[in-house]
């Protein structure tokens, strides 16, 4: 079971830590605006050449902020992405190593993902459903895929975050998870941003831990 870690408001999964709220400490990294497609013409916005990276990083050395232009996901520099930002206002950003394909959810590779869902009740259900139950009776959502998938741990930080680790060989919550890395991820509800549902997931070999502690503490201080 994940441990609490007073001193800094943190939680454990499988060795990454993820902070609890939002922090104080930023740095400013590199903007790289991913090749997106748009739902609506001309919904592309502006980015900024760089972003503070939130939730109280212990260092952000060789990390860049992806961004489609609406979002922004912190993960290592030097690799491929992709944005999708959908007619229902719904966001995606993924990332991977260059020289492999684009990660699906059990693609049994390393890479990272973020999505954010205001408004499509399927993908509410399929980010939801498994970690809160009370927002899909709330919802009405259906839940046919069901709770937690086996060997996957979960541990609720708050009433509307849970952190969650898809072990290697465990195809989970996890996009991507059932490969050889650990898929370590974040699921939330943002109450105040009408509901908006919120799932990332890290996925990269062990020693790269620390890099996805970063990652998550800024989803969750960013998204949260």
């Amino acid at each position: 079971m994940p441990a609490l870690i007073a001193a800094a408001t943190l939680a454990v999964v499988g060795g990454t830590a993820v902070s609890s709220s939002a922090a104080s400490r930023s740095t400013q990294v590199a903007v790289v605006r991913c090749p997106t497609t748009y739902g609506i013409s001309g919904e592309q916005r502006q980015t900024p050449p760089s972003v503070a990276v939130l939730g109280r990083p212990a260092s952000t050395h060789g990390l860049v902020a992806y961004t489609n232009t609406f979002d922004y996901l912190i993960g290592p520099a030097g690799m491929q992405c992709a944005g999708v930002v959908a007619v229902d206002g719904g966001t995606l950003i993924a990332v991977w190593p260059k020289g492999d394909p684009k990660p699906v959810e059990h693609a049994h590779e390393a890479g990272l993902t973020l999505a954010l869902d205001p408004a499509c009740v399927g993908c509410k259900e399929d980010d939801a459903c498994p970690f809160f139950s009370q927002f899909a009776v709330q919802e009405q959502l259906s839940c046919p895929n069901g709770g937690i998938p086996p060997g996957e741990d979960a541990y609720g930080l708050t009433k509307n975050t849970t952190l969650f680790e898809d072990p290697p060989g465990v195809a989970g919550d996890g996009w991507p998870s059932g490969g050889s890395d650990p898929a370590n991820g974040v699921v939330g509800v943002n109450v105040a941003e009408q509901l908006l549902v919120y799932r990332s997931t890290c996925t990269l070999p062990s020693v790269q831990h620390s890099i996805c502690t970063v990652v998550l503490n800024d989803v969750i201080a960013r998204y949260g």
